[in-house]
C-alpha cells in the first residue's frame, strides 16, 4: 500500500508521468505492503489523480487551505467492508474506519446518509426516523439507487452540488454523529473513508474535520444527531446463589465502543476473564462517582 500527500512546495508532473496503475507498487501486481510507499504531488495534480474524475476536487481544495491532514491509500486488494480495510490496514481500530450508509424511506424518493464509525452494531432505524422526522408508517430501508460515482462497498458522503435535494437531486440529508464529533475533534484520529469507484484507494481524514468541510458546502443537507445510541438486552439469572449475566448489543455509541475496544482489542475474538478480587477489575468499573 502506498501513501499520498499534497505537498505544495512540488511542481506540476509533466502528463502521462505518473500512472497509478503502472507506478503504483499495491496497484501494479506486485502487491506490496500497507503503507509501504510515499508519494507527494501538488495539490492541482493530486485532485488530477483521485478526486477529478468524480468532481470532488473541493475535498482536495478544503484540506489544502486549512492545512489539515489528508493522504490518499492504496490497498494491494480490493476492500469491501470495514472489517477489511481495518485488516488490510494493521494496525487499525474498525472504529477508524467510517461508512456511509444510504438509505431511502418509502413514503418519498429522498437518500438519507448516515456517516459513523464501524462500531460493530447496526444502526437503530427508528432512532434515524425519529431523528428525520418521517411517518411512523413509513420504512427506512436500504438504497436502492447510489449517486453517480459510488457502489456499494465504496459509499462515501462526498455528493457533489446535483445530488443535493436543494438542487433537484435527491440527497436530503447528511448525518453525523454529534458524540463521534467531540471524541474524535479531541483526539485528532485520521479516520478511513471510501471515495469514487475503486475499491483499492481510500481517503485519510479526520471524521470532525471532514463534518466541518461538508457542512461549509452543503449547510442545508449536513448536520449532527444523537445517531448512535446505547441499546442493549441483559439476561440475568441467579440459581442457588449462583449469578450469571449476559449481555446483547444492539446499538453501541461511540464512547461504550471505544471503551470495549480499549480492553477487548477489535477483531474477531473470544475472550474468558478470570477477575478473582476487585483489584482485578478494569478501573472504570471501580472508581467512584463523583458528587
Amino acid at each position: 500500500m502506498s501513501k499520498y500527500y499534497i505537498d505544495n512546495d512540488l511542481g506540476a508532473v509533466p502528463d502521462n508521468e505518473f500512472d497509478l496503475d503502472l507506478n503504483d507498487s499495491s496497484l501494479n501486481g506486485n502487491a506490496s505492503p500497507s503503507l509501504a510507499e510515499e508519494y507527494r504531488f501538488c495539490l492541482a495534480d493530486f485532485n488530477k489523480l483521485f478526486f477529478s474524475q468524480y468532481n470532488i476536487d473541493y475535498v482536495g481544495d478544503y484540506f489544502s487551505v486549512k492545512q489539515h491532514d489528508i493522504r490518499i491509500v492504496s490497498h494491494p486488494s480490493e476492500t469491501k467492508t470495514c472489517f477489511d480495510k481495518a485488516e488490510i490496514l494493521t494496525p487499525w481500530d474498525p472504529l477508524n474506519v467510517i461508512k456511509a450508509f444510504y438509505l431511502e424511506c418509502s413514503t418519498n424518493d429522498s437518500l438519507y446518509v448516515v456517516v459513523i464509525p464501524e462500531t460493530g452494531c447496526f444502526i437503530d432505524k427508528a432512532r434515524i426516523k425519529e431523528i428525520l422526522n418521517l411517518p411512523e408508517d413509513s420504512i427506512l430501508r436500504k438504497a436502492k439507487d447510489l449517486p453517480d460515482n459510488m457502489t456499494y462497498g465504496t459509499c462515501s458522503p462526498f455528493i457533489v452540488d446535483a445530488d443535493a435535494l436543494e438542487n433537484d437531486g435527491r440527497v436530503e440529508k447528511i448525518l453525523f454523529d454529534t458524540e463521534t464529533l467531540v471524541i474524535k475533534k479531541n483526539d485528532n484520529t485520521l479516520d478511513d473513508f471510501s471515495f469514487g469507484l475503486d475499491h483499492r484507494l481510500s481517503l485519510q481524514i479526520n471524521y470532525y474535520q471532514c463534518f466541518k468541510m461538508l457542512k461549509s458546502r452543503f449547510p442545508n443537507v449536513v448536520s449532527d444527531e444523537e445517531i448512535l445510541n446505547l441499546s442493549f438486552k441483559e439476561k440475568f439469572v441467579r440459581k442457588k446463589g449462583k449469578i450469571r449475566i449476559t449481555y446483547d448489543f444492539d446499538s453501541l455509541n461511540y464512547r461504550t465502543a471505544k471503551f470495549i475496544n480499549s480492553i477487548h482489542g477489535f477483531g474477531d475474538v473470544s475472550i474468558s476473564n478470570d477477575f478473582m478480587d476487585e483489584l482485578d477489575l478494569p478501573e472504570v468499573l471501580t472508581i467512584p462517582k463523583s458528587t
